[in-house]
């Protein structure tokens, strides 16, 4: 009885977190922000000690990220990110479109201890990992960390797929509305450039 209590009460805040995380993704559409909030309420979920989610374009080249690790965001570098992808847990996933349970980073030959970790490199941990997709189109990957080897199981990553589903269009369309607008400042540059120019003549 008391197991099928606590079964409940873990599917019930399971359904909150994606409710809650699914309203945050209809209000935002500042890229910045979605990426922050979701990483923010899914690692405050399961208590995790880091997360990051890294936003790739069309040909796979990270763009834009979020890192967390405790309560702290860490600004990161393109090519601090290229290593992750090109060698680490995300670069998997992202190059099978397949989340990725890890019980023990130290045993894991796909997992890379980052440079933002202020823990000891060598501490075994677990992590999950799953692709951000929208439409079948592969926008990103999202990781988190717990500082416990063995932490998580199937249904945190069954969980942690389905945040995953919810958040591939709206990160999507983030990264398409910083596009249109980087596009308008563009144009507009070259607008008042075309003025100045045809002034002078």
């Amino acid at each position: 009885m008391i197991s099928q209590s606590k079964e409940n009460e873990t599917s019930r805040a399971s359904l909150e977190l994606l409710y809650h995380i699914s309203r945050e993704l209809a209000a935002a559409l500042d890229l910045h922000t979605i990426l922050d909030r979701v990483l923010f309420m899914s690692m405050q979920y399961v208590g995790a000690m880091s997360g990051s989610i890294i936003v790739v374009d069309d040909n796979g080249q990270p763009i834009e990220s979020a890192i967390i690790t405790g309560d702290t965001l860490i600004k990161n570098t393109t090519q601090q990110l290229k290593a992750t992808i090109d060698r680490g847990l995300a670069g998997w996933v992202l190059r099978n479109r397949q989340a990725a349970l890890v019980p023990n980073t130290s045993k894991d030959s796909r997992w890379m201890a980052r440079q933002y970790e202020v823990e000891e490199k060598t501490d075994p941990r677990s992590a999950i990992s799953a692709p951000l997709m929208a439409h079948e189109r592969l926008v990103g990957v999202m990781t988190l960390v717990h500082r416990t080897a063995d932490f998580f199981n199937e249904d945190h990553l069954n969980l942690f797929q389905a945040i995953a589903d919810q958040s591939g269009i709206a990160i999507l369309n983030g990264r398409l509305y910083a596009d249109s607008r980087r596009q308008a400042r563009v144009m507009t540059a070259l607008a008042e450039t075309a003025a100045i120019v045809t002034g002078s003549l």
